[in-house]
């Protein structure tokens, strides 16, 4: 080939080159690589929790089935030390009881309320009676009987008592003792420790020189204590006290009145309580004040000492201002 149409087709390429190239489609952009995927760690298989073996589960199924939290809690435990690698399930299990035992005992107690508020006032009343009496001979010859009896009703807001109590006893021929009391006393809720409340209460005492005596009285309350095993509450409030003596005098007067309720659950078989009250007056105060120990014997019945104080500040003439009582009874509750 000449050298004239060797240099034609060299410029036609030198021309031609920038079309070829513009032509060609983008090229991609430049690719980065991550050097943790390009290195990948290979995943390590996780072994299963271990199981709880059926005879454990067996031995916690029969504690729940019980319904003693204490007893699947022993259970609970001791599976938890023999099978340590299952304690998450075992804690499941046991989640899984105290959750329904919560919303069981919400539904009874729901259940209850709904109860209590449709019960008729005569109905839902729990208490005890008591008798006892003593019988002497020789130099000195007597013969006493004490009976009493005690009911309480609770509701929702309200909560009802009634004491009955009556001591009779001669001595060599005489009356020492002839002494009634009735009482009644409405309380009202006002939160989980106060209260308010109302107290009628008669009594007669001939060797106290009334026949007939009458209080009245309305206040407020409050519980100190309130456990299971130890209560303490206090009340008072303004009175009004009506005595009709034995001489045929008749004397009314606005009083102040105050109350202690204790009581006390030493054992499971022993109970000691303290009942006082105080109403002062400008022309007599009176304190009344019951202590008593109850030791359960069987099932309801349970055996009674108690000791009763009466206190009066200017009593009839000719009367002690202290008079004292002390009692052995028996005691059935219902």
């Amino acid at each position: 080939m000449t050298a004239l149409p060797r240099l034609a087709a060299f410029a036609l390429l030198v021309s031609a080159a920038p079309l070829a190239l513009a032509a060609q489609p983008d090229a991609p952009p430049p690719v980065t690589t991550d050097p943790v995927l390009t290195n990948p760690v290979p995943e390590v298989p996780v072994a299963p929790a271990p199981k709880l073996p059926d005879a454990v589960r067996a031995m916690l199924d029969a504690a729940i089935a019980s319904g003693k939290e204490a007893d699947v809690d022993t259970v609970a435990k001791l599976a938890k030390d023999t099978n340590p690698g299952a304690g998450e399930e075992i804690e499941l299990i046991v989640a899984d009881f105290r959750a329904a035992r919560s919303k069981a005992r919400e539904a009874e107690a729901a259940a209850a309320q709904a109860k209590l508020a449709q019960a008729k006032f005569w109905q839902n009343w729990k208490g005890e009676g008591q008798i006892g009496g003593s019988l002497s001979s020789g130099n000195t010859k007597s013969a006493g009987l004490s009976a009493g009896v005690a009911l309480a009703r609770k509701g929702i807001d309200w909560t009802h008592k009634l004491r009955a109590q009556a001591d009779y006893q001669r001595t060599n021929g005489k009356t020492s003792v002839e002494r009634y009391l009735v009482e009644v006393e409405p309380q009202y809720r006002i939160d989980d420790r106060g209260f308010a409340y109302g107290l009628g209460r008669w009594e007669h005492d001939r060797i106290l020189g009334y026949d007939a005596r009458w209080n009245a009285s309305a206040g407020l309350g409050y519980k100190l204590l309130d456990g299971k095993s130890v209560a303490l509450s206090l009340k008072g409030g303004p009175a009004w006290r009506r005595t009709a003596f034995l001489r045929g005098a008749t004397e009314d007067e606005l009083t102040g009145f105050a109350g202690l309720d204790f009581g006390w659950q030493m054992s499971p078989t022993l109970r000691l309580t303290q009942v006082a009250s105080t109403v002062v007056g400008e022309a007599n105060s009176s304190t009344s004040s019951l202590t008593a120990l109850n030791a359960k014997l069987s099932g309801k019945l349970s055996a009674r000492l108690a000791y009763a104080a009466q206190i009066d500040s200017s009593p009839p003439p000719g009367v002690e201002s202290v008079d004292t009582q002390t009692r052995f009874t028996l005691v059935y509750g219902f």
